[in-house]
């Protein structure tokens, strides 16, 4: 099955281990993911020191749902050719890589399918988050490259947060490409590791992820498993998870009658003792 799922990124919260141990959480949504289509494909992979062909599914996720009409025309003609009457928001590739005995056997995945939040994640699951940086605009040196700046003090009013020096003098005369400057900042594609998930909610579709992630809110994430796990038990009444408490069921009405009829004989037994002790009595 696919170790790839996309969600969508909420609010940070926190949240409390058996332990007493507090963590900070960020609470992610996830929507549909519609599989729009597969295709085989070899791919060179490295083993050890060699590189070896491996058979390869690409299959083509769309998520979060759209009108059709407000898709571009490529995609809104790849859409309606898949058999669906609504757009999407993104459609990205995923792949799968299959064993030499799958590779002529029946595809795992088909078109159409929907990929449910149990058949990738898991409470213990160690992943890695990717997502979209939050942009900040045309920034300086200091918030861009983490530059120290120049002096506060002998004179220097203008210069605390400018970049100094930036070349040499008439040789080499020319500044260096790849020179830090001051320049746009964000939006940049980030990957975050060595994150566990901690809570899954198979009803309400959530995800409780340990530790920050990248983007706004409500930015579109791809959380990728490792394959390691890591065991953390949240205590879930001071983390705020609701409960679930078994609800008796009710007695149905076969059994409401059954109960009369085994209480009426009761009844006409204790008629028949009375009736017995009265006649004792008289005697």
């Amino acid at each position: 099955m696919l170790n790839t799922i996309f969600a969508t990124k909420g609010e940070m919260t926190q949240a409390w281990t058996k332990d007493g141990k507090r963590l900070p959480i960020t609470r992610c949504m996830v929507d549909q993911n519609i599989v729009l289509g597969t295709q085989k494909v070899t791919v060179k992979v490295q083993e050890n020191s060699d590189f070896i062909q491996q058979p390869c599914l690409i299959c083509e996720i769309g998520y979060g749902k759209k009108k059709l009409k407000n898709t571009p025309k490529p995609l809104r003609v790849q859409i309606e050719k898949s058999g669906f009457s609504f757009g999407f928001k993104q459609i990205k590739g995923v792949q799968l890589f299959l064993d030499k005995d799958q590779e002529n056997q029946e595809l795992p995945i088909k078109p159409g399918q929907t990929i449910e939040l149990n058949q990738v994640l898991e409470v213990g699951d160690m992943i890695q988050v990717q997502g979209v940086s939050r942009g900040r605009g045309f920034t300086g040196v200091m918030k861009r490259h983490g530059m120290a700046g120049g002096p506060r003090t002998r004179g220097q009013s203008d210069r605390p947060r400018a970049i100094g020096s930036i070349g040499a003098h008439t040789d080499p005369g020319r500044v260096f490409p790849g020179k830090r400057m001051a320049g746009r900042s964000g939006t940049d594609n980030i990957t975050v590791r060595n994150l566990t998930v901690v809570y899954l909610n198979s009803e309400t579709k959530e995800v409780w992820v340990n530790g920050p992630i990248p983007g706004y809110t409500n930015s579109i994430i791809r959380i990728t498993k490792t394959g390691q796990t890591n065991k953390i038990e949240l205590d879930q009444q001071a983390s705020g998870i609701e409960l679930v408490t078994p609800v008796e069921a009710e007695p149905t009405k076969v059994e409401t009658d059954q109960t009369k009829v085994e209480t009426e004989p009761t009844k006409i037994e204790a008629d028949q003792t009375k009736e017995k002790d009265t006649k004792n009595n008289e005697n």
